[in-house]
């Protein structure tokens, strides 16, 4: 079955069948959304269940099947703001970076160092345009989709996107060295 098909049967039945099909054909995306905000597995399996308990517990408010991802990414967005302040409080360790030196020396498996480097770049970003670049881009919101998780206007989205690639198009066009001293600063 389709994912909007999924989601219209859900919205319109509620049934425990039509939840546990949207959570199989939905899951994936919310969970890869908190791992790429930089989030352990474990945590990140954790949050993907509590949206899904309150995407269970509010569905009724939804009526239009259209909004539902932007609805869906407002509650995986508010559930990340409500995370990180549970864990502001908290004390954190600070770990040094590997010598470089050292890291060339470590073996890898293939396509982690580009996923290393894509998380580097999106750090680069303000929390605001890493939530639009991954929601945009990863997930594949539309701009109207975006303008519902995110209460904005939809040229406004528009602009911080654009604004967001043009950063990361300096960001990824600059050397290692130059990011370094551009985080420091």
């Amino acid at each position: 079955m389709e994912e909007k098909q999924v989601i219209e049967d859900f919205l319109t039945n509620r049934t425990d069948q039509a939840f546990c099909a949207l959570f199989e054909a939905i899951c994936v995306r919310v969970r890869r959304y908190f791992l790429l905000r930089g989030l352990d597995s474990a945590t990140a399996d954790d949050m993907t269940q509590n949206v899904f308990v309150k995407v269970f517990r509010d569905a009724g408010d939804l009526r239009e099947t259209d909004r539902f991802y932007g609805w869906l990414f407002a509650v995986a967005r508010n559930e990340m703001i409500s995370y990180w302040r549970r864990e502001s409080g908290l004390g954190k360790v600070q770990l040094e970076p590997l010598v470089h030196q050292h890291s060339e020396t470590l073996a890898t498996e293939p396509g982690v160092l580009e996923d290393i480097r894509i998380k580097e770049l999106l750090k680069a970003l303000d929390p605001a345009e890493r939530d639009l670049v991954l929601l945009r881009f990863v997930e594949g919101l539309s701009y109207e989709e975006l303008a519902v998780a995110l209460k904005l206007p939809v040229g406004t989205i528009k602009w911080r996107i654009f604004n967001a690639r043009k950063k990361l198009s300096r960001i990824a066009a600059a050397s290692p060295a130059d990011r370094a001293r551009e985080h420091i600063n």
